[in-house]
């Protein structure tokens, strides 16, 4: 049965672990960091019908988000792979959940799911390891989301190795109400920052042995410093979420969204009451995802 249209699920990423360790000539920090894939999802569906590609996402409707360029890119590899007959209209619809700014990798999440879907609806041109590629070109995060689970990533993001799987844990994650742009981010670090390195074979041993406790003490982010320079608020919510009995709490990324490790969920609730009751309404309950 031919199929024309797909609906799927977008997950969030986290970054157990982030170290910016150095600058390519060419501007890019080059990074090492431990990627964890989360139960909070965005809608994506894929449909071939019209002419273009057209990409509805609210307020991020058209040709800037990335999922319509990791469409556009898609096409492009296929034209130059193989001839194309018929439709060649894209229609992308996106109902948003994970919040922007965040360092959740929405935009990321969107476009890999948007490549998966071409694949699957084009018959399979592509190989995994080419939608890889393709997905490279799609941003920094965009091969991990395609990837998923527990990985080990380096150079901008994209050179990926895969980690044992770490344990389901249960997160809390809270969004402050002012994101952090990465540009913004990454320019103040270069400025007030130190590189860093992560010990690959360590977290390796700590995913393999599945204590989320242990997990938690191990959390490191280059970048969070920077960050609270930027949104005060993302150090008051960490600082809090360890007050609260959290295993180990972080921010994403380049922010502006932090994570905790909880005990267990029913300690979530208790959690997400306190930050309420100080203004702190962005916030989920979630899981570790393979």
């Amino acid at each position: 049965m031919v199929i024309s249209n797909i609906k799927t699920v977008a997950p969030a990423k986290i970054n157990l672990a982030l170290a910016v360790t150095g600058l390519r000539a060419d501007g890019y920090h080059m990074i090492q960091t431990v990627f964890q894939a989360i139960s909070l999802y965005d809608q994506v569906e894929v449909e071939l019908k019209g002419e273009g590609i057209t990409c509805v996402c609210g307020d991020l409707s058209g040709e800037n988000n990335l999922a319509y360029k990791a469409a556009a890119q898609f096409m492009e590899e296929l034209k130059s792979k193989q001839s194309i007959y018929g439709n060649m209209g894209i229609s992308i619809s996106i109902e948003k959940n994970i919040p922007l700014q965040a360092g959740l990798a929405g935009g990321s999440a969107d476009a890999a799911a948007v490549l998966r879907s071409l694949n699957k609806l084009y018959g399979f041109p592509f190989s995994y390891e080419k939608l890889l590629i393709i997905a490279a070109k799609c941003g920094s995060d965009t091969a991990f989301c395609l990837k998923g689970g527990t990985q080990w990533g380096e150079g901008t993001g994209t050179n990926l190795t895969k980690l044992p799987l770490a344990p389901e844990m249960n997160l809390i994650l809270v969004k402050p109400s002012k994101g952090v742009d990465t540009s913004e981010a990454y320019n103040l670090f270069d400025e007030t920052g130190e590189l860093s390195i992560l010990d690959k074979d360590l977290w390796a041993e700590a995913l393999q042995k599945g204590s989320g406790e242990q997990i938690g003490k191990m959390m490191f982010n280059s970048l969070e410093n920077t960050a609270f320079s930027l949104v005060p608020e993302i150090k008051k919510i960490k600082e809090l979420l360890l007050e609260k009995g959290c295993w180990g709490a972080l921010m994403s990324g380049s922010g502006s969204s932090v994570f905790g490790i909880l005990p267990d969920r029913e300690s979530g609730l208790g959690i997400k009451e306190s930050l309420a009751n100080r203004g702190f309404h962005e916030t989920w309950l979630v899981k570790t995802i393979v």
